[in-house]
């Protein structure tokens, strides 16, 4: 097996331990839970606008891992 073989994943949709554990403190982050319950309150239009949502690792993290349909 040589490095390229191991650079990639067998399956695409894989997520790595390091994005579940970002997309974990995301889950229990006191801010983002009110933003996934409330996307229309103050602070869930900060934490959607792009100026976050592009930015924060572990915001995008939980993205990849629950879908970008949970976020919104």
């Amino acid at each position: 097996m040589n490095m390229d073989e191991k650079a990639l994943p067998e399956n695409k949709d894989a997520v790595g331990r390091f994005t579940k554990v970002r997309a974990a403190i995301c889950k229990h982050c006191p801010a983002c839970i009110v933003a996934r319950k409330s996307p229309h309150s103050m602070v869930g239009r900060l934490l959607h606008h792009p100026m976050h949502s592009d930015n924060c690792p572990m915001w995008t993290a939980y993205q990849k891992v629950h879908g970008e349909s949970e976020t919104s």
